[in-house]
């Protein structure tokens, strides 16, 4: 059994303690999970929240230059909470801070169960991001090692993306 887990920070109304609480509920659990996808919340196309931004207390900003957005920018009405910006931030020193290997930066949980399939194991590191400098370290995840692709056909195991200057 593979128990992956996709959290993010900022959904409108959450507050800076709810998202710390979210955080804690992940690194206790770190022994009971195998990977693990942390982004923050996106306004986007059609979903409740644009569709009925009032509801969810914010204010949708739409780009008129823009013909077919996938997402928008937004704004809180309330700014005594988690802001975007705010969830960003936590988002970059969660990988910075509390990186572990089993923190993987995958397209997508898709993706994982793909590479479950293949290899017919838990027990897969080359999926896991390696962060080129200590946990902590002030270079923080800048040139992280993300996103596993194979390699061409004949080779044996998976090539990796590197991220370009996550700072």
């Amino acid at each position: 059994i593979w128990n992956h887990v996709m959290a993010f920070y900022g959904f409108p109304g959450e507050t800076l303690d709810e998202a710390l609480e979210t955080r804690q509920f992940v690194l206790e659990n770190q022994p009971v999970i195998h990977s693990m996808e942390l982004f923050y919340f996106v306004a986007y196309r059609h979903t409740p929240m644009v569709r009925n931004p009032e509801k969810f207390g914010i204010t949708i900003h739409k780009q008129e230059e823009y013909d077919l957005p996938l997402d928008y920018y937004y704004t809180l009405n309330d700014p005594s909470t988690l802001s975007c910006m705010d969830a960003m931030q936590m988002c970059e020193e969660f990988y910075k801070n509390d990186f572990h290997p089993w923190a993987v930066r995958v397209n997508s949980r898709e993706h994982v169960f793909l590479y479950i399939s293949k290899f017919g194991t838990n027990q897969l590191p080359q999926i896991y991001a390696k962060q080129p400098a200590a946990v902590g370290a002030a270079e923080g995840v800048s040139g992280l090692i993300t996103w596993p692709v194979a390699h061409t056909e004949g080779d044996e195991g998976m090539a990796r993306v590197v991220s370009h200057g996550i700072s």
